[in-house]
């Protein structure tokens, strides 16, 4: 602290010593040329008058700013909380120019702090509009799968099946839509909805499966599951986990090869101390130079060109998920050959 002190004053340090030698040259210059006798003592005395009352000056602004420096050296600048900037603020200023950029710096946190609660107050109006529309859509889009499955059954004619098959499915996307949307919607809340468990995986996976089965029969896809081992339990929240495989499962679907008869193969492996579920499929694949990408929100890649429905929102809900609950969530794949993604659990997660 003292030593930025001076450092701060060290133009002014250096200024009054070279005025005090320049005073002391044009005496002894003056002494020579009246022929006086010259006195080294008197020069040392002036010298040390100089650095005497220099030292009076700088104490005496050293204490007026001692206080002040204090706290604000006492502030962490990488971990402090905003009360303690805002406490060194409201602290009587030493000087003029510091009062003003206290002044300035007020009027910034105030202007600041108003500004975020209208954006806390904007993303809460915003987060309850989604929530609601979400909850009434629902009730459409189960009346919607409710009288096309009456539809089908009482229609005769197979291009009348079709038709109600491709309200079933484009209802579907709807509905899967609307999930992805709710989940996005309470990632800021996670960890009010967490509740660790022991999940049997197994299990969940059929669970998933069920759900989507229309999709699986109407794209001529075959899901199976692989257990490598005895141990396909993990520790995990069971209702966000079942979000990130069943994301992982539509996106299985919706890029493999349809209507080949192909397997979308859900594998369960103990590796050391980890469980490892891989769901591969062998549909479109992606890219190389898109891989690096695939987890970053609205990204589509090359397949997304192909795919206009294509959100780029899926593989960041699961990746993030996937993250807040400790799992390791990675991908690879080659174009034309299929995609595998491995969701990873350790004992050392959650």
């Amino acid at each position: 602290m003292l030593k930025d002190f001076l450092h701060d004053r060290l133009p002014l340090i250096v200024l009054i010593y070279f005025s005090t030698l320049i005073t002391i040259l044009i005496a002894v210059l003056l002494i020579s040329f009246s022929g006086g006798e010259q006195s080294f003592s008197t020069y040392v005395y002036m010298l040390l008058l100089a650095s005497l009352f220099l030292c009076a000056g700088l104490l005496i602004d050293y204490v007026r700013h001692r206080s002040f420096l204090k706290q604000l050296y006492a502030i962490d600048p990488h971990s402090t909380s905003l009360d303690e900037i805002r406490k060194l603020t409201h602290r009587q200023a030493p000087t003029q120019t510091t009062k003003r950029m206290l002044d300035v710096i007020r009027t910034v946190d105030v202007h600041t702090h108003d500004q975020i609660i209208q954006y806390e107050t904007d993303r809460k109006q915003h987060e309850t509009f989604i929530n609601q529309w979400v909850h009434h859509m629902k009730t459409p889009m189960s009346v919607i799968s409710l009288l096309s499955q009456e539809g089908k059954k009482q229609a005769g004619d197979d291009h009348v099946q079709t038709f109600f098959n491709d309200i079933q499915d484009e209802n579907d996307r709807f509905r899967h839509g609307l999930e992805l949307m709710l989940q996005l919607a309470r990632l800021d809340h996670f960890s009010l909805d967490f509740r660790a468990e022991p999940v049997e995986l197994t299990q969940l996976l059929r669970e998933v499966i069920n759900e989507e089965k229309r999709q699986f029969i109407r794209r001529n896809l075959y899901p199976q599951i692989v257990e490598d081992t005895d141990q396909t339990t993990v520790y995990s929240d069971s209702k966000w986990l079942r979000t990130v495989i069943k994301q992982l499962i539509i996106n299985a679907i919706n890029y493999s090869h349809h209507g080949d008869g192909n397997k979308i193969t859900c594998t369960i492996k103990q590796e050391r101390e980890s469980v490892s579920l891989f769901i591969q499929d062998s549909g479109i694949g992606i890219p190389t130079h898109d891989l690096p990408r695939v987890f970053e929100p609205f990204f589509t890649g090359d397949n997304g060109r192909k795919k206009t429905e294509s959100t780029g929102m899926g593989l960041y809900l699961a990746r993030t998920i996937a993250n807040q609950l400790g799992h390791s969530l990675t991908i690879d794949s080659e174009l034309e050959r299929g995609t595998t993604v491995r969701l990873t659990f350790t004992s050392k997660t959650l």
